[in-house]
């Protein structure tokens, strides 16, 4: 990106999307090797739980995975990333919560504006790791900008009262996959997690504006449960990384 400079203790672009080392991984917070395995587990419950939806406490079904991350999130070791990173993850619980109450007639635009919020909190965090992007991330910038105006201009018809909320939350979802894309990392995991989170917000338009198909939910929430826990797992690796390179 221009504008762009490179980070005191930020990885070499000969370290950049290596995978982590056993080493590095030990130099994760134990809390969050064992609540990272347990948000999982509630992400495919709570996935499983579908065939039966709706159901008395889906909310907090839903939610379960999030605040698992979240009390992980708590436990990063680097105190900027940290606030931010819990930020978003609230945030997603807000929004999860939201969005599993569709009787509301509020739910889908207050939780678009939750999980705006969660994106802005992404945001914070990839543009300080910010540099050029190079290889197949530029490849992945280029098509991300070429898929949201075209899936933009598919849904426009069926917008209705939401043109402005649904183009204001895609432009914010586009930034913060393409700071992630343009992130200076030690791996690739915040990169392909914010893409994947792309994937699914993008299935969510097309089911409610466009007509959805068989398995669509299992789909949408498959992705979004994919998305966090990649995203979460790239800043502690990236964190923990920075933490000890000398």
């Amino acid at each position: 990106m221009a504008g762009s400079r490179a980070l005191d203790g930020a990885p070499s672009a000969a370290d950049e999307d290596k995978p982590e080392t056993p080493a590095l991984i030990a130099t994760l917070p134990a809390t969050y090797r064992r609540l990272w395995p347990l948000a999982i587990a509630a992400a495919l419950l709570y996935g499983l739980s579908l065939a039966a939806a709706p159901y008395p406490g889906q909310a907090a079904a839903k939610a379960a995975m999030g605040v698992l991350l979240l009390a992980a999130g708590s436990t990063c070791g680097a105190p900027r990333e940290r606030a931010w990173l819990c930020a978003a993850l609230a945030t997603a619980v807000l929004g999860d919560v939201l969005l599993a109450l569709p009787d509301w007639r509020l739910s889908f635009v207050l939780g678009l504006g939750a999980f705006l919020l969660t994106h802005l909190c992404y945001c914070t965090i990839f543009f300080r790791w910010r540099a050029r992007p190079h290889g197949w991330r530029i490849v992945a910038l280029v098509g991300l900008w070429i898929a949201a105006p075209a899936f933009y201009a598919a849904f426009f018809p069926h917008l209705g009262e939401l043109l402005a909320p649904v183009a204001v939350y895609m432009l914010v979802l586009c930034v913060m996959a393409s700071f992630a894309l343009a992130a200076r990392t030690r791996g690739p995991l915040v990169a392909v997690g914010s893409l994947i989170f792309v994937g699914s917000d993008t299935l969510i338009g097309v089911g409610r504006f466009l007509g959805g198909f068989p398995g669509i939910d299992y789909l949408i929430w498959g992705l979004y449960a994919l998305a966090q826990v990649t995203i979460v797992a790239g800043v502690f690796h990236e964190t923990a990384a920075r933490s000890i390179r000398p």
